[in-house]
């Protein structure tokens, strides 16, 4: 009983993570990065699986063009360099604006 009680409630709060907005982590990056870069389109998550230490990054910018994949993903990186220090994993995806 406690078993089935306990799965219902993990699975309650997988579904709830589903439609519920953005975790403050999640905003504060997504924040940083409008105001430093000339965002066209971005998505940041949270892919800890809880622990709010594991993020998944999308970035469309205008800052982007002319600049090689390598050099987009550093510049993320320097403007996130206090919340990358405590981030267990980081994928990151950038493009230009002019594809």
């Amino acid at each position: 009983m406690l078993r089935l009680l306990l799965r219902q409630r993990f699975h309650s709060a997988q579904i709830c993570r589903y439609f519920s907005s953005a975790t403050p982590n999640e905003s504060s990056i997504k924040k940083k990065l409008e105001e430093s870069l000339k965002v066209e389109s971005i998505n940041v998550q949270d892919i800890s699986g809880g622990c709010g230490a594991m993020f998944q990054i999308y970035v469309q910018a205008e800052d982007f063009n002319g600049l090689r994949t390598l050099q987009q993903h550093k510049l993320i990186k320097n403007i996130l360099k206090d919340d990358v220090a405590n981030m267990h994993g980081l994928t990151i995806k950038t493009e230009p604006t002019n594809r």
